[in-house]
C-alpha cells in the first residue's frame, strides 16, 4: 500500500493481540536492563524506606495480624516475587492477591510451586483484568483492602488514570502504600512522537499514559505521593540495524505499541520514529568488543500513602 493511502487507516494497538504482545514483551525482556536494575533497587533503602519501613511505622498497631498485599499486572512476577520477600522479612502474615489477565500467570504460580517465595506467605491466583477482578469482588459483596498494592508498569492497561488511580486508592487500607511505576513523557517510550500522528484510534491513546499523566491524577484527588525515578537500558541494535530481524522489529511493536510498526507505519512517520530512537540513543561498546545501540528509558516510581494511619 502506497504512504499517502496508509494514512486513511490506523496503526493498529498491540494490546488486544496477545500473542503479538507476548512476543514483543518477550523481546524486550531479553534486550532490557530493567529486571535486574528492579530487583536491585527492591534491595535498596529507598524499598527498604519508602515501603518496609513506612509499611512497619504506618501499620504498627497491627504488627501481628497479616498483611494484604494486591498485584496488578503482575506478569509472571519477576519483580514481585522480590518484593514479598523483602515484606516477609518484615511482616509474619502476608496474604498475596495476583491479577494478570495473560497466561503469564501460569508461569508466576510454577514459579512460586518450585521455589517458594517465604513460609508465611499465602496466594490467590485470579486471571483476570484489574476491571473484571473488581466486578468478581463486587459480585461476592467483598470489601477486602489491601496494605500494599504494586502496579507497575501496568497502568497503561488500566485506562483513564482518573478513573483507574481512584479505583486503586479505594482499594487501599489508611495507611497503605500503593506502588506506581510509570514511563515519564520525557525519555524512552514516553517520548515517542507516535502519538502525534494522528494515525491511532481511541483505543490506543491508553497506551500513551505517562507519569505526568498520574500525577496530575493523583493532584487533582487531592492524594498524596512522594517519588524518585529509575532508568533502565536497551538494546535496540536489531531494529536500528536490520529491518527484517525478527526480535528487532517485535521490540519495536513492543516500544511503539503497535503491531507490524515497520511494515504499517506511513513513511513519514516511520522515519520520525526511527530517527527520535536514534536521536535519543548512544553506540556502545560491549565485552566482546561489539558495537551496540542503547536506548535509555526513565520511569518515575511513585509512593502512593493512603492518609489515616491503621488504628
Amino acid at each position: 500500500m502506497m504512504a499517502s493511502n496508509m494514512s486513511e487507516n490506523k496503526l493498529l494497538n498491540i494490546l488486544p493481540d496477545m500473542k503479538h504482545c507476548h512476543k514483543g514483551y518477550a523481546a524486550y525482556c531479553s534486550k532490557t536492563t530493567k529486571w535486574q536494575e528492579m530487583q536491585k533497587w527492591t534491595e535498596s533503602a529507598e524499598f527498604d524506606s519508602n515501603v518496609v519501613g513506612n509499611l512497619s511505622k504506618n501499620l504498627s498497631a497491627n504488627m501481628d495480624q497479616q498483611i494484604r498485599v494486591l498485584g496488578i499486572g503482575s506478569g509472571e512476577g519477576i519483580l514481585e516475587i522480590y518484593q514479598l520477600r523483602k515484606l516477609a522479612t518484615k511482616f509474619p502474615k502476608i496474604s498475596a492477591s495476583v491479577v494478570e489477565p495473560s497466561e503469564l500467570i501460569t508461569k508466576y504460580k510454577d514459579t512460586v510451586g518450585r521455589n517458594p517465595v517465604a513460609d508465611n506467605i499465602t496466594f490467590e491466583w485470579h486471571k483476570q483484568t484489574f476491571d473484571e477482578y473488581l466486578a468478581s469482588v463486587a459480585c461476592h459483596g467483598s470489601d477486602k483492602k489491601y496494605h500494599f498494592i504494586s502496579v507497575v508498569h501496568a497502568v497503561y492497561f488500566l485506562g483513564d488514570p482518573d478513573v483507574s488511580i481512584k479505583k486503586l486508592y479505594k482499594l487501599l487500607e489508611p495507611g497503605g502504600i500503593i506502588l506506581l511505576i510509570v514511563v515519564t513523557d520525557h525519555t524512552g517510550t514516553g517520548s515517542i512522537p507516535l502519538h502525534q500522528s494522528g494515525l491511532k484510534d481511541d483505543k490506543i491513546t491508553n497506551n500513551l499514559i505517562n507519569s505526568s499523566q498520574v500525577k496530575a491524577t493523583l493532584e487533582k484527588l487531592h492524594i498524596e505521593y512522594t517519588q524518585s525515578t529509575h532508568t533502565e537500558i536497551v538494546d535496540i541494535t536489531d531494529f536500528m540495524t536490520n529491518d527484517d530481524s525478527e526480535e528487532g522489529n517485535f521490540l519495536l511493536d513492543f516500544l511503539t505499541c503497535t503491531i507490524n510498526f515497520r511494515k504499517s507505519a506511513p513513511d513519514d512517520v516511520r522515519d520520525r520514529v526511527m530517527c527520535h530512537f536514534q536521536q535519543g540513543s548512544r553506540i556502545e561498546k560491549t565485552d566482546d568488543g561489539d558495537a551496540k545501540i542503547s536506548y535509555n528509558i526513565t520511569s518515575d516510581i511513585l509512593f502512593v500513602t493512603r492518609g489515616d494511619k491503621a488504628k
